[in-house]
This record gives C-alpha cells, structure tokens and sequence, in this order.
C-alpha cells in the first residue's frame, strides 16, 4: 500500500492527465492511494476565512472539502478511478487506482490537528501513519536536486506544512518529488525501482 499526494498546484498542469494515466497503470499491481491539494478550491475558503466569517475549525473542514473537488477532476480523467472516504475501504486490493476523500474521517478525528497549519501534506502524512503504508511520496511542482532532504529543512522553506512531522511519528520510507515524476514512471521498469529513484525525506 502506497500513499501519493499529489500538491493543489497540479489541478491545472497539462501533465496531470498523464500522471494519473500511469499511476493508475501501476495500480493494477499495487495498491496505491493518492491524498491530493486543494490549490485553488482552498484558497477560495482561505479568502473567505480572512474576513472573520468562520471558524478557524470550520474554515479547514471547507479546505478538506476543497480537496475533494480535486479528487472529481481525477476521476474526470479515468471513470475507474475510486473515490473513498472510508478508511477501510482503502485497504481493499481491487487493481483500481484510489483516491481519498478526508473531510468526514478527519472532520472530528481527535488524533488531527483541525487548523491551517495542517494542509493535505498533513492529511497524507496521517493516512501514511494511519494505515502503516509502505511508503509516501509527496508530488510537488518544484525541481528537486538533491537526494537527500531533511524534513525541517523543508518545513522551513514551506515546501511542507509545519504539522508533517506530527503525524509521521516513527514512520519511514518517505520520498518527495517535482514534475520529473511524470518521466520516472515513465522509464521505470517496476515500482519498487521508480520508489527507490526519488528523493528521501529524513525524519
């Protein structure tokens, strides 16, 4: 079982069809579920929540169903797609590529921090904890040079939230990716060997 999140800035990336194309390839081997952004779907409820109209609480519980909106573009994409909110669910082997759907599970989870601090990048680091998956990769729009990351390096750059690290525990094999995934899948002979290509996020 593998988590994939997939950042909000991919919602209008002309590689986003093709990422999803071969994600959805290897996930007739593997179990692979993707925890996607809500990019602009969340920003949109950020805006609003600037103006004191919501709770901070509230305003979250919208950001996750902005996510969600993400997810249906996905499935535009390939029908066979499976949406899921159901944690159970995700643990089904059923050769379909998954997509997680989080606002009702994490609406009142108590073991999740409902604040801005906690973006889909925490979403996927729960589910990655939650479900002890065999490992997590973060799929972001930016280049990537180095092999090797420390997460606060990259909590401090923004690049993750700055709730990640709270939810990974004693959780391993996390990996972090730019747009060079779209050829790593592409040339990659098996899974495991395109896993091992990425980036290591060490704890």
């Amino acid at each position: 079982m593998w988590i994939i999140k997939i950042g909000g800035s991919w919602i209008d990336k002309v590689e986003l069809n093709e990422l999803i194309t071969n994600l959805s390839k290897y996930s007739q081997l593997e179990n692979i579920i993707i925890v996607v952004g809500g990019g602009c779907f969340a920003d949109a409820v950020r805006l609003v929540y600037a103006s004191n109209q919501m709770s901070e609480k509230t305003g979250h519980f919208l950001a996750l169903k902005g996510t969600e909106m993400f997810a249906y573009i996905i499935k535009e994409i390939n029908k066979r797609i499976s949406l899921i909110n159901n944690i159970e669910s995700l643990k089904v082997i059923d050769r379909k590529l998954k997509v997680w759907m989080p606002s009702i599970v994490l609406k009142d989870e108590p073991s999740f921090i409902n604040s801005w601090e906690s973006t889909s990048d925490s979403v996927a680091a729960w589910l990655h904890t939650k479900l002890k998956s065999n490992g997590l990769v973060f799929v972001k729009s930016l280049i990537f040079k180095k092999k090797i990351y420390k997460l606060k390096h990259l909590q401090d750059k923004n690049v993750l939230d700055k709730n990640v690290g709270k939810y990974l525990c004693t959780q391993k094999n996390i990996k972090i990716v730019g747009p060079e995934i779209i050829d790593l899948l592409r040339n990659a002979k098996d899974w495991k060997k395109f896993y091992y290509d990425l980036n290591e996020v060490q704890l």
